[in-house]
């Protein structure tokens, strides 16, 4: 992974990106710029593992490009692509990563480490409390769609499954 020193992001376009996404549901936008402003923008090449099964949750993932896939137990299950996030609710508990996310493309994704989560919380409730309660609300969709664990890396499967 290569952190991006110099942020060359349409603040505008991502902004929007970041309205449409369920974790940000009910974000007014000067907190979508206070959160924004909290991200870490990144680059992975194709092939590299975003994170593993077995790894502690410290991130939440934003992809802003390019395209990811989830196995469980080395069987392929999902994919994710720009606009989507993952991790988000792993990041809440103790317990390890249960699956494996690579990039199935060259990718670019925006970070929310939990150092950072830790901070929001300090300085700014609102934006903190509109967090979590999103997170809570994935977590619970989750749990009513797969009565599992399966959920919690990508606030989108619901959606991929109901197209299918």
């Amino acid at each position: 992974m290569k952190i991006k020193n110099e942020c060359h992001l349409d603040r505008q376009k991502v902004m929007n990106m970041l309205s449409k996404i369920t974790l940000f549901g009910g974000f007014e936008r000067n907190n979508l710029e206070y959160l924004l402003n909290n991200l870490s923008e990144i680059s992975i090449e194709k092939g590299e593992i975003i994170f593993k099964e077995g790894d502690s949750p410290s991130d939440i993932y934003i992809v802003l490009e390019g395209r990811a896939e989830f196995f469980l137990n080395g069987e392929k299950f999902l994919d994710i692509e720009k606009g989507f996030s993952m991790a988000e609710t792993a990041v809440l508990g103790i317990q390890k990563h249960v699956f494996t996310a690579i990039a199935a493309t060259d990718m670019e994704l925006l970070v929310l480490s939990k150092k950072k989560l830790k901070e929001i919380f300090h300085k700014n409730k609102e934006v903190f409390s509109l967090l979590i309660l999103n997170m809570a609300r994935e977590l619970a969709r989750g749990v009513a769609l797969f009565g599992d664990n399966k959920h919690i890396y990508t606030s989108m499967e619901k959606k991929k499954i109901e197209k299918k």
